[in-house]
């Protein structure tokens, strides 16, 4: 019954025009690139344990780097 129904709405109804769009994207380049950077913001900050750790590596980086150059420039 379902292979069917599948195969009759697979196929246009007779007399019916092909469909038609006028430009071959919906949005812009432009739109698209930005609610992908919209999508990916979100994703993100809706993710704390990555954004907690990120937080805590940068932290660490940042003191391991600030030891090793201490008073380097002094000499």
């Amino acid at each position: 019954r379902n292979r069917v129904l599948i195969q009759e709405l697979s196929s246009p109804p007779p007399g019916s025009n092909d469909l038609y769009f006028p430009t071959k994207h919906s949005q812009s380049f432009i739109t698209q690139c930005m609610a992908c950077l919209w999508k990916q913001h979100w994703s993100y900050w809706r993710n704390p344990p990555y954004t907690a750790t990120r937080f805590f590596f940068t932290t660490f980086t940042a003191l391991m780097f600030g030891a090793i150059f201490w008073n380097l420039g002094m000499k």
